[in-house]
């Protein structure tokens, strides 16, 4: 009796553990990451900064091609409202850290991707030199598209999150989204085969559209598949050769007067 008795208390914790309170639990976890995640990225609207952005600028900086117009989005320290208090860390660690597989709101890793374009939003004690010397430093350890060298804008806000000394959004406009479009493609397809749920969607459009938005889908992850490390063309390359390399003390202000002519805002 007293065996069976643990046995179904063990089974009650398992139960609520699974419960409709811990379900609940999982999405109040979910639901404060993308807050957080919205927050920072509208930060600069709302507080000061030293080189604060909009959402004219991202848009006009992260999207190189009209349909290349998704970013992956990580943040940095990645904590919810629950947890203790985040450590304190350096810049370096937290530019390294926001392109880590487990800081990503997604399912890709940007460090096997090319990087299109990219924006690093800071909120709190930080400057542009500091910043930059920071990018700098990463900047080796990323595959970058070779005509958008300087495929990298950075945001500073000083209003750092509440209980947190600074933070950073990443915004990567990389090719590593190809792997998350082909997945979404073939489990498509795999329902698509049986024609599994179609009629719920043919009750009010035509199938054919169906078949319209996958080909969409596909071109778009295979236009993302041809940039992957793709090397300049033997014209562009003899021409980057010919370049006479930045002077030692070339830094934030020749980029920004680069990028003001054309290049990244």
């Amino acid at each position: 009796g007293g065996g069976g008795g643990g046995g179904g208390g063990s089974r009650r914790e398992s139960l609520a553990s699974n419960g409709p309170a811990s379900r609940a639990r999982a999405f109040d976890g979910m639901n404060n990451l993308v807050a957080h995640m919205l927050t920072s990225l509208t930060a600069s609207v709302r507080f000061p900064g030293a080189l604060n952005t909009d959402l004219a600028d991202l848009s006009s900086n992260l999207v190189p091609y009209p349909r290349m117009q998704f970013v992956l989005p990580a943040l940095a320290p990645l904590y919810s409202t629950a947890a203790a208090r985040y450590a304190p860390v350096n810049l370096d660690a937290l530019l390294t850290e926001a392109l880590a597989p487990h800081a990503q709101l997604s399912g890709a890793d940007p460090r096997k991707g090319t990087h299109l374009a990219s924006a690093f939003l800071l909120r709190g004690d930080a400057t542009a030199s500091d910043a930059q010397r920071s990018l700098q430093r990463l900047k080796p350890q990323l595959s970058v598209a070779w005509w958008n060298p300087d495929a990298f804008k950075i945001g500073l806000c000083a209003a750092p999150p509440v209980g947190q000394p600074h933070a950073l959004l990443s915004l990567c406009n990389s090719t590593a989204f190809a792997p998350l479009l082909q997945g979404l493609l073939a489990r498509f397809d795999k329902l698509y085969s049986r024609r599994a749920h179609l009629h719920h969607f043919t009750q009010y459009m035509d199938a054919a559209r169906i078949d319209e938005a996958r080909d969409a889908l596909a071109a778009l992850a295979a236009e993302y598949g041809e940039l992957h490390g793709q090397p300049p063309p033997p014209e562009a390359e003899a021409l980057m050769e010919q370049l006479v390399p930045p002077p030692a003390g070339w830094g934030w202000e020749a980029g920004a007067r680069r990028r003001s002519l054309g290049g990244l805002r």
